[in-house]
């Protein structure tokens, strides 16, 4: 099912409130569970909405039999879970009552709290519990009481319960007795109203819980009752105290004026007609504590076959002949808040960590993304106000969403914030760009991530031809690049080794590439790599078995160099003790490249700068300005002998360096004469 944004995402009820009992708005949503007058649907907009009935029966229901058929159609369209019925009109029918809702409306059992007895009652009927029930308030209001109930609602879906005044205020005449009972009984529920909400008086509600006042108000007359009803200015203060607003935010209370969908006329009464003229029945509420769903005025006479056919009733299934003179009206209340259409109210969500609320405002995070309140740029689900990971540039916002939103740059890749990157050293900007220097423009020939031009000027590099490029980035560099053939077999007890004889340094890092065929599959057969017996790194635990697999590792320059030293690079690859050479059919193999850069010939002592800088001098062959280990290990290089050329097998350009550096007796040969001579020269550093 698709994500529902419905009234819920609006904070104030009041503001969805005409949209969707109207039907402008059934629901903001890809997908609506119901009412759909225009086809005769008149279920809740949300299963989990409770509908509210007011219906003046006009002493027909179950005491004319005539009318149950009809009565029966109506309650069946409406679905209601509660009820307020006026003018039940004996014991009987009230006795009566239970049994033909459960017949009815066969959803839940009913209970009925039956009111004042009089000779026409009004009656709650509910397919809850009924609680905290009275048939007045106190002090007394007038005609008929007001029958008081609590419907105690499931605690595992709704956050609250609902208090219900079910009211019949004395009919007819527009002034006089009639009017001024009219406002007692407004007095009366304004004072109870007030009294409510607050601890210590004749009712205490929790607090928030929603108040409906519902029936037949009989507002005829002056404008008085209907004033008090609903900004709580009482009349008759002495009796029944101070003016009280009604509401829990301590504001007017709301009349809701359910309309005729397809009229859009609110008058409920004569029933009978298109066109009724009087607003008899009424829905007034505490709309800080809960919102309606759909609410309407239902009247067969203004639907068309169609609609009656789906709605299952008859044209004149609320004329005053079939069923009672007054027109029913729904009300249905969103006590919850399901905002994420999972039939699980919002805060019962978040209270068993269905949903999560990282924000702290009541509604499931889900929901605040789903519906614009809060950004969630990664889309990880989390809003981006409750990420809590680094916040490296202080700018409080979380790294992943700078990047993602692209508050932040990130050209290196390396998943930080580039002013971040540059301020913690990571990066280098050393002319200032706020680019990192591996990445703005300019060249980083030697990749040491600093650009040539600060390389340089901070001295870094060197620039002994003045060329503007670092010495190392003008040194001839080729590619040494040498294969071993498949060494066949590979297992636990069939090592392989590739030995490379005289390995050149390396002037950059070295790369292997090994192609291999062999037992793996299993987390425990890999084999292993040494190094002139130094562990590299255990390959092909991931491989599949007996299939071609290739794996590919880096040395860095400095630790091949460092373990090799321009002798031999003898690799080992040694099965784990789960890699048996006798599988795969007994053909199984390793296949090693492995290559690198090395210098070229314009560095023939090999000692990082172009030979046109080297100033070579007697016993330094290094040109470094001290006689040391490394120009001991170039003598024993030039070292043939007297009366013998040298042959030194760094490079055949440094065979007149060898002679430059270590004929210290100018006889055109390196013998131990020369040694002799420059043994005292020499020193353990420069």
């Amino acid at each position: 099912m698709q994500r529902r944004i419905c009234a819920p995402m609006v904070r104030s009820f009041r503001l969805y409130a005409w949209l969707v009992g109207l039907g402008v708005l059934a629901c903001i949503s890809q997908i609506a569970h119901g009412y759909d007058p225009s086809v005769g649907d008149f279920s809740k907009v949300d299963p989990l909405d409770i509908r509210l009935v007011a219906y003046n029966v006009e002493g027909n229901f179950i005491s004319d039999p005539s009318r149950d058929a009809a009565f029966a159609r109506v309650l069946q369209a409406l679905s209601p879970d509660i009820i307020v019925f006026e003018e039940i009109a004996s014991d009987a029918a009230e006795a009566g009552l239970p049994s033909r809702l459960n017949a009815v409306l066969p959803y839940g059992t009913w209970e009925i709290h039956g009111g004042q007895p009089s000779i026409i009652r009004t009656v709650v009927a509910s397919r809850f519990p009924l609680t905290m029930q009275l048939q007045d308030t106190v002090p007394f209001s007038s005609t008929r009481g007001v029958t008081i109930a609590l419907a105690d609602l499931p605690d595992d879906t709704y956050p609250v319960d609902v208090y219900l005044m079910g009211v019949h205020l004395k009919c007819c005449n527009s002034e006089g007795t009639e009017d001024a009972l009219r406002q007692r009984s407004a007095d009366a529920i304004a004072s109870w109203m007030g009294d409510a909400r607050m601890p210590g008086g004749n009712i205490t509600l929790a607090p928030q819980t929603p108040m409906i006042v519902l029936g037949d108000f009989n507002l005829v007359g002056g404008p008085g009752p209907e004033n008090t009803l609903i900004t709580g200015d009482i009349f008759d203060n002495v009796t029944f105290g101070p003016d009280v607003k009604g509401d829990w935010d301590n504001t007017n209370v709301t009349d809701l004026m359910p309309r005729d969908p397809f009229t859009l006329d609110a008058d409920t009464w004569p029933s009978g007609t298109t066109n009724p003229s009087s607003r008899l029945d009424r829905f007034i509420y505490t709309d800080n504590a809960v919102g309606p769903g759909a609410f309407f005025v239902f009247n067969t006479v203004t639907m068309n076959g169609s609609q009656l056919a789906a709605a299952g009733v008859q044209a004149n299934d609320t004329s005053p002949n079939i069923t009672g003179d007054h027109l029913p009206i729904v009300m249905d209340l969103r006590l919850f808040i399901d905002c994420n259409d999972n039939g699980i109210a919002d805060p019962n969500d978040i209270a068993t960590g269905t949903s999560n609320d990282c924000n702290g405002n009541g509604v499931p995070d889900e929901c605040d993304i789903a519906g614009g309140h809060s950004p969630d740029a990664n889309e990880d689900g989390i809003p981006d106000e409750c990420i809590t990971g680094a916040d490296c540039n202080n700018n409080g916002i979380d790294d992943a969403v700078d990047l993602f939103t692209q508050e932040s740059d990130d050209c290196n890749n390396n998943n930080v914030p580039d002013e971040c990157d540059i301020a913690e050293g990571t990066s280098h900007d050393c002319n200032n760009t706020g680019v990192p220097d591996e990445c703005g423009e300019g060249i980083d020939c030697n990749g040491n991530g600093w650009l040539d031009v600060c390389d340089l000027s901070l001295g870094f590099s060197t620039d002994c031809n003045a060329s503007g490029v670092p010495d190392d980035c003008e040194l001839d560099v080729t590619t040494f690049s040498v294969n071993s053939g498949q060494l066949i077999p590979i297992g636990f007890i069939a090592p392989q080794e590739f030995d490379i004889a005289s390995a050149p340094i390396a002037f950059s890092d070295v790369k292997i590439d090994i192609d291999s065929f062999a037992d793996y599959g299993q987390a425990n057969e890999y084999i292993t790599v040494f190094l002139n017996g130094n562990m590299i790194d255990n390959l092909f635990g991931d491989a599949a078995q007996c299939a071609p697999e290739q794996r590919s590792l880096t040395i860095p320059k400095a630790t091949f160099n460092s373990i090799v030293g321009g002798a031999s690079a003898n690799f080992d690859f040694v099965g784990s003790s789960a890699v048996n050479a006798g599988q795969c059919g007994g053909f199984n193999y390793v296949d090693v490249t492995v290559s690198y850069l090395v210098e070229g010939e314009n560095d023939c002592n090999k000692n990082m700068l172009p030979d046109e800088c080297d100033t070579v001098t007697m016993g330094d062959f290094d040109a470094d300005g001290a006689m040391t280990l490394n120009d001991y290990k170039a003598y024993t290089n030039c070292f043939e002998g007297p009366g013998l050329a040298p042959n030194p097998n760094i490079s055949n350009c440094a065979q007149a360096l060898c002679l430059t550096a270590f004929d210290l007796n100018s006889d055109g040969d390196v013998d131990l004469m020369d040694f002799w001579m420059w043994q005292p020269m020499l020193s353990a550093t420069p």
